[in-house]
């Protein structure tokens, strides 16, 4: 973000790919406490350096033996730091405080992901469900829009957790480094 004492101006679209490139993903998981998942994000969060969030009393931590072993089995190298909240509202507060603009996903909205004008002057955070039920209806309300991945509900019912981590971290890295 711009530092406060420059104009508007002068944070325009001619600086906006510097500005880009300096950008990180951000994740937020809400109760997350399924090892084959964690290692999935742990590997997807160090394949493009991205932040990662957790939250609720019952989240498993990364730091588990069962991620750790799968992760070494991957030959990824580094530590992985999560950032952890006691609930999700205390994460969305300390969030909005920083000023990011928060997207939930949710299968049943209309707007698709791909097609969100993300905002330039604020940083991103998607927000993830848990992986059974997804955000609730009031988790959503506390969030700056709600967005899905296209897909054929005909043929699949859901994507795991996993694999709309890949697609909407993904889409972001590239959105901040390679357009």
């Amino acid at each position: 973000m711009p530092p406060s004492h420059q104009t508007r101006s002068f944070w325009s679209l001619s600086n906006q790919k510097e500005i880009d490139k300096m950008r990180k993903v951000e994740l937020l998981f809400d109760i997350i406490r399924s090892p084959y998942d964690m290692a999935h994000i742990v590997q997807i969060a160090k394949s493009i350096d991205a932040t990662v969030y957790t939250s609720g009393k019952n989240s498993l931590s990364f730091d588990t033996p069962k991620v750790r072993t799968k992760v070494g089995s991957w030959n990824i190298k580094g530590a992985f730091k999560e950032i952890h909240y006691e609930t999700f509202e205390e994460a969305v507060r300390d969030l909005r405080a920083k000023g990011k603009y928060l997207i939930g996903t949710s299968g049943e909205t209309d707007k698709i992901f791909y097609d969100v004008k993300l905002p330039a002057n604020q940083d991103v955070v998607i927000i993830f469900g848990t992986e059974t039920s997804g955000l609730t209806r009031e988790k959503q309300q506390l969030l700056d829009d709600i967005v899905k991945l296209p897909m054929d509900k005909s043929k699949v019912d859901f994507l795991t957790l996993p694999v709309a981590v890949s697609a909407m971290a993904y889409e972001l890295y590239r959105q901040y480094h390679l357009t």
